[in-house]
């Protein structure tokens, strides 16, 4: 008699719990904390453009929010966007009296994870690490980056990125990125050589960044028609195409009887690269 008043206990415990977390589920107040993260997002970035469709609660504890659309510097033909974004604390650095917040995001056919690490539990601020993984993202569809190359390209990308620095000046932070794009192409605004289009099979690059410069360890790109490799710094600039180039390597031309291999040489900027052979 006993065992069965205790299993009937725990049983009316558990189907209380659960109509306890369907009540809280449906009356989830979405569009209030919808408005609260995009007043948020607006407060720190003013120049962020920001729109969320619907925003719910997950299991385990998190936020899932829906048709996330981000502009960054306010200008809307070039925007990052996902179809859907969840996030939420990770348990076992809340034990360690630190704040973790677990990403997951679907878009452009692809999915990209992320973590961010900060050095306080209950601050947004100072010290902090990330990293992002992204798998089989088709860039074509992102405008952000066909604006910020400022040249049409296609290809499907997988890379990771990682970073350390502070909130209150994430510019001044450090961190690497390693990334391969396959099967694709890169439409040149001038002929090159003979050559207005470039077919890769892989272009592959390793890079790092601190204090506003890139570092371009490899940049290797893969044709039917040529092969290059390259080096060199990047400076970055509030708009990414206005980031000046001093970058050098070779090419190869691949032809039929014979290949030829040059040096090359890129200055100028994203926006207008400056090539030269020699």
């Amino acid at each position: 008699m006993k065992l069965r008043i205790n299993r009937a206990i725990v049983g009316y415990t558990l189907i209380g719990i659960a109509m306890l977390g369907l009540f809280l589920y449906l009356r989830f107040p979405g569009q209030s904390v919808t408005d609260y993260v995009k007043a948020a997002a607006a407060a720190r970035y003013p120049q962020l453009l920001l729109s969320i469709e619907g925003t719910r609660p997950t299991i385990p504890p998190g936020m899932a929010f829906e048709n996330v659309t981000a502009s960054p510097g306010g200008r809307p033909e070039a925007t990052l966007q996902a179809s859907s974004l969840r996030i939420r604390p990770g348990g076992l650095s809340l034990l360690a009296g630190r704040l973790t917040l677990l990403m997951a995001a679907e878009g452009y056919g692809g999915v990209a994870n992320g973590r961010i690490d900060f050095s306080r539990l209950s601050s947004l601020q100072g010290p902090l690490t990330a990293g992002v993984t992204l798998q089989d993202i088709r860039i074509e569809k992102c405008t952000w980056l066909r604006e910020a190359l400022a040249h049409p390209m296609t290809g499907t990308l997988k890379g990771a990125l990682s970073f350390n620095g502070t909130a209150e000046a994430l510019k001044n932070g450090a961190g690497s990125i390693d990334f391969t794009v396959t099967n694709g192409s890169y439409q040149l605004l001038e002929s090159f050589l003979g050559i207005e289009k470039i077919d890769f099979s892989k272009v592959e690059g390793k890079a790092s960044f601190r204090n506003g410069a890139l570092k371009i360890t490899q940049l290797t790109l893969t044709g039917e028609k040529l092969r290059c490799s390259l080096k060199g710094d990047i400076l970055l600039a509030e708009d990414f195409q206005d980031s000046r180039i001093d970058m050098n390597g070779t090419i190869e031309i691949l032809m039929k009887d014979n290949s030829r291999r040059m040096t090359l040489t890129i200055g100028g900027t994203i926006g207008k690269p400056q090539s030269r052979l020699m």
